[in-house]
């Protein structure tokens, strides 16, 4: 049998209640595959991102801080999207639950997916990302032999995991290893994408390359002008999709400031040393040339560098 990943109970057998964290090395782990029964699988198209999920579900089993808890399930989710998606780094008790779980591993390796997702949405949410295909065939569900590393297990509204080995039949249903050019691609309409292995591309995430910053979106593609991320707003030069960062532009007839991190700044002052004088950013971001002032409010509004 191969093994899979999972998230499965507190210490007592139980659901919730427990303490944080794995108190005895069998609530987040690793074990034998086994009939569940499962009724989906939801395989990652990009085998690259395939081993991501497997490899951070690996993480999360390894990480003794990680424990089960249906009603703290999202604790781990949150902490993961604070620290960057690192299992690893994750350093206090905290709670998960197995498609919460599933969640995490999946963003992890650079899908975006809500931590709200649970066994009776999973596999709606997974396939909207356009990242994963849907197989039902008996041979997926009844046996781990066609089953490959990166798999995510389903038996809706009960129970989720994830395949951390190839079984022993993969091989047969694998299709041909698609082999892109390194680097920079374009599309015949003028899309740009990144291959970062002979094997895989970025996408859903910011990546750093020769020097400068790009974002691409969940297909792959690199994102040009503004671009949101949670609360924050950046912008990417509309020519080469770079992100612009300590400066002003101006879109749309609109004055904005980039910070030197990128994000957008809004609501407080932005400071012209040379001409002795403060700008003002509304919450929108917009310049507001009106509130051009050499004696700024700084009890109501910061500076922002």
């Amino acid at each position: 049998m191969i093994k899979i990943g999972q998230a499965s109970r507190d210490e007592r057998g139980r659901y919730s209640g427990g303490l944080a964290g794995d108190q005895d090395g069998k609530e987040v782990a690793i074990r034998e595959w086994y009939d569940r029964p499962w009724n989906k699988v939801l395989r990652p198209k990009n085998s690259a991102i395939a081993g991501r999920i497997a490899a951070a579900m690996e993480d999360a089993c390894r990480n003794d801080n990680i424990g089960y808890d249906q009603y703290e399930r999202t604790t781990l989710y949150d902490l993961c999207k604070a620290n960057g998606w690192n299992i690893k780094a994750v350093n206090r008790p905290c709670e998960t639950d197995c498609s919460a779980l599933v969640s995490v591993c999946v963003n992890a390796a650079g899908i975006r997916v809500s931590g709200d997702i649970y066994t009776g949405n999973e596999a709606s949410a997974l396939l909207r990302t356009g990242e994963f295909e849907l197989l039902t065939a008996p041979k997926y569900l009844l046996s781990d032999e066609y089953l490959r590393r990166g798999d995510i297990l389903l038996y809706e509204f009960h129970h989720t995991a994830i395949a951390l080995q190839d079984g022993r039949r993969a091989e047969e249903s694998r299709p041909a290893q698609v082999k892109y050019p390194l680097g920079w691609n374009a599309t015949k309409d003028g899309q740009w994408w990144y291959a970062d292995t002979p094997h895989s591309y970025i996408a859903g995430r910011w990546a750093y390359i020769n020097g400068r910053w790009y974002v691409f979106d969940q297909k792959g593609f690199m994102i040009r002008g503004w671009f949101k991320q949670g609360y924050d707003w950046y912008y990417t030069n509309p020519a080469d999709g770079a992100m612009l960062s300590g400066q002003w532009v101006d879109v749309d007839g609109k004055s904005y400031y980039l910070t030197q991190s990128g994000l957008m700044a809004r609501n407080g002052y932005i400071e012209d040393a040379s001409e002795k004088l403060y700008f003002f950013v509304d919450s929108e971001g917009r310049y507001v040339k009106e509130l051009d002032t050499d004696t700024p409010d700084l009890s109501k509004y910061e500076v922002i560098e």
